[in-house]
């Protein structure tokens, strides 16, 4: 499967001038500090859900749901092994142990709801777009919520408590739960539901982009391009990751969706949920951002090259 080079650029680049316009909303004073959080809450807990709810309302067969099966072993496999490589890379820097546990997390957590879906959805269409919830999406909100919580909180100033009922109960697992039951015995939405669904589900990513913008707006912009180390984590996640991915999925006979969901997916900047957890625990949310920014600045260009690759 060939995925076209200019329709990619021209995806990550629509995402990243969205990350631009929350920039200058946020310098010129056009929404405030208290303006981004409610926006935040407005994507985790009724944009998001809708987005993933609407991906997984295809018709139940066995062939996708193997398929979705096969993706969700693949890609654990390879949330484990970033997660022992980030532990590694972490520990050879000369940042502090919270500083630490954030480039972790950046390094574990791709964006894959913000920008993968979207990507996925433009490029592949939505039978794809249903794998990238159900294999990625899905592992992506369980590690989210729980070692991206865990890592992000135990050395923030902000309280941490790993519980698994938050977990089951987040936005986006809920979502996926929800839209899997309604996947497995064929219901239909109400008609005036699934249009509001409809009607949401599209805003998720330019709200979502334009948060990093909001972030990023109250930080130093020159400070991030001085910070020669947000460029090693760049390439770390932008290059090192996905290559490794894809080789690896090549060279055991893997193709077509079980290749380009897992090495798109995980290879996707650093999450804007990592910049979000940062805030609400404290934890350096200006040095979480900045990877957000630089990430997502440079898979412009990773993006596209690494699906020239397929």
């Amino acid at each position: 499967m060939q995925l076209d080079f200019m329709s990619t650029l021209q995806s990550v680049l629509v995402l990243f001038i969205l990350i631009i316009i929350g920039f200058w909303a946020g310098r010129w004073k056009l929404i405030s500090a208290q303006g981004q959080k409610d926006i935040t809450n407005l994507v985790l807990y009724i944009t998001m859900p809708a987005t993933i709810f609407n991906a997984m309302q295809l018709d139940f067969n066995i062939e996708r749901v193997q398929r979705a099966f096969t993706i969700i072993i693949i890609v654990t496999v390879c949330y484990i092994l970033m997660l022992l490589l980030g532990w590694l890379i972490a520990k050879r820097t000369n940042l502090t142990l919270a500083e630490q546990d954030v480039f972790r997390v950046a390094l574990l957590l791709s964006n894959t709801s913000f920008m993968g879906y979207p990507i996925v959805s433009n490029l592949l269409g939505e039978e794809a777009l249903f794998y990238a919830v159900i294999g990625a999406g899905f592992l992506f909100e369980v590690v989210s919520w729980s070692i991206g919580i865990y890592l992000m909180g135990r050395n923030g100033s902000g309280k941490v408590v790993f519980n698994w009922k938050k977990i089951v109960l987040s936005p986006g697992i809920l979502s996926i739960l929800v839209g899997l039951i309604f996947f497995l015995f064929s219901w239909q939405v109400p008609q005036p539901v699934d249009k509001v669904l409809n009607i949401l589900s599209p805003a998720t990513s330019p709200l979502a982009m334009i948060v990093v913008g909001l972030i990023l707006s109250r930080s130093n912009v020159a400070k991030i391009f001085a910070n020669k180390f947000l460029y090693v984590q760049a390439f770390f996640k932008l290059i090192l990751i996905p290559l490794l991915i894809l080789f690896t999925l090549k060279a055991l006979n893997f193709s077509n969706y079980e290749l380009i969901i897992p090495t798109i997916m995980l290879g996707m900047p650093t999450a804007s949920y990592v910049a979000m957890f940062a805030q609400n625990y404290d934890n350096h949310p200006e040095f979480a951002s900045q990877m957000v920014f630089m990430t997502s600045l440079l898979s412009i260009v990773s993006i596209p090259l690494i699906t020239l690759l397929f």
